[in-house]
């Protein structure tokens, strides 16, 4: 416990020094900055069909009345492509009517989709449904997602279920300092119940879910950048009714979990890669006095860093999270470990436990020519451990290849493709998504 203690303590330094590290992305010239000369008289926007103008406003660190600056410009120009909802932001300048006007012209992505769904997630699970898709919902930076889908494991062969989910976040109110994230779902599924190998049998599980979450963000914060501070809840309701076998460990029961923590982004959108960090931690606790009919606490640490290489669009992408807990809900692990979101090249929750260590690291590179792809190498190491047995120096390492591919015309998009090899089996594992790793 004392080796994971200085880890952690080393990770959190390791944070806040990448969060310090700055970042220098050399900028185009502005289209009459000859004029720049006196105070900006007007600030207008052209292109934004959907997003608000006040919207656009609280992110400029150039305003009306004050002294104009091709810097504070271009840091402008920055802070609403960091935004997400637009492929181009260009600035100009121009004197009308003898007033020194900038004007922002931006190209708005495709916020909106309401489309059947048929996906294959990264873990070979199949998705088949309807879901509605809104990324900058009442053109307030409002999103939203309504989802109702059938689910099953094992490329169709395995398990499967129905989910239906209901996911809002809107990150300010009317560009105040509070922010409220809400989640409602419900789902059925037959689940084989198994853990750590050991097999016990099947059981029908249903499990109907309400979250909240506030968020406060400090000052000098713009958007969804900067410093925040989140507290709130999750409400679980769970029945499980065995079909074969037993239940094991497994439970049914109520859940409520109270949820704090902070994170800090200062995260950067290019078109074809991303610049700077996020790093942020939560801990979350049940027991009799929350309500629950479970008893727990977890840590988790988590931070991101994007690192751009000069010549070309190259990056170093790295991630890193660390978690810590005494025990779960519904008589299950906290972590596992495996499949294409977390440690790529091992079978999904092949093995759990209370610890978790893990590290990705990418390096991307785009195609010169056509630079909405982009081809990976990437490493993950780490591991889960029992609170009992915790030895940091005992990892799992795969590693692999991948292909990006920037769909511009949506928010948030890319396709995903990577091919792991993992050692132990002496056998690669595919995994194809439409969300990138981290």
């Amino acid at each position: 416990m004392i080796a994971f203690i200085h880890t952690l303590l080393k990770f959190s330094v390791l944070c806040v020094c990448i969060f310090r590290a700055g970042l220098v992305l050399a900028a185009d010239a502005i289209p009459g900055e000859e004029l720049c000369i006196q105070a900006i008289d007007r600030i207008v926007f052209s292109g934004n069909r959907v997003t608000k103008p006040q919207v656009l406003l609280r992110e400029l660190d150039q305003q009306v009345n004050e002294p104009c600056s091709i810097d504070l410009i271009v840091d402008s120009t920055q802070s609403i492509m960091d935004l997400g909802l637009f492929s181009t932001v260009l600035a100009d300048l121009a004197t009308i009517d003898g007033q020194l006007q900038l004007q922002f012209t931006v190209t708005e992505k495709l916020y909106f989709l309401a489309i059947p769904r048929f996906s294959r997630t990264s873990d070979a699970e199949l998705r088949a449904g309807a879901q509605l898709r809104f990324d900058n919902f009442l053109g307030r930076l409002h999103q939203m997602r309504i989802t109702s889908e059938t689910r099953k494991e094992d490329d169709g062969d395995g398990p499967g279920g129905f989910v239906h989910s209901l996911d809002y976040n809107i990150p300010r109110f009317f560009g105040s300092d509070y922010g409220l994230a809400f989640e409602l779902a419900t789902d059925r599924r037959k689940l084989n119940l198994a853990l750590n190998g050991t097999e016990f049998g099947t059981a029908q599980s249903e499990t109907q879910t309400l979250g909240l979450l506030a968020t406060r963000w400090t000052r000098g914060s713009r958007g969804v950048q900067g410093l925040r501070y989140f507290f709130g809840f999750r409400y679980r309701d769970r029945t499980i009714r065995v079909l074969n076998g037993e239940a094991g460990p497994y439970v049914g029961g109520d859940d409520i979990a109270a949820i704090v923590g902070v994170e800090n982004k200062q995260l950067h959108q290019d078109l074809f890669r991303r610049r700077g960090t996020v790093v942020g931690g939560s801990l979350s606790f049940a027991n009799s006095s929350t309500g629950s009919d479970f008893s727990y606490t977890r840590a988790d640490l988590y931070g991101a860093a994007y690192f751009p290489l000069p010549t070309g669009i190259r990056n170093i992408n790295v991630q890193g999270r660390l978690g810590l807990s005494d025990g779960a809900a519904f008589g299950e692990n906290s972590y596992s470990i495996g499949g294409g979101e977390l440690l790529r090249g091992m079978q999904k929750g092949q093995t759990s436990g209370d610890v978790m260590a893990l590290v990705n690291v990418e390096y991307l590179h785009a195609l010169f020519d056509y630079p909405q792809w982009r081809w990976v190498l990437f490493g993950d190491v780490g591991n889960v451990y029992r609170r009992d047995d915790i030895d940091l120096i005992k990892l799992r390492v795969r590693g692999g290849v991948g292909l990006r591919w920037k769909l511009l015309a949506l928010s948030n998009t890319d396709l995903r493709v990577d091919v792991a090899w993992d050692a132990n089996r002496e056998k690669a594992q595919a995994y194809v998504s439409s969300n990138l790793t981290f």
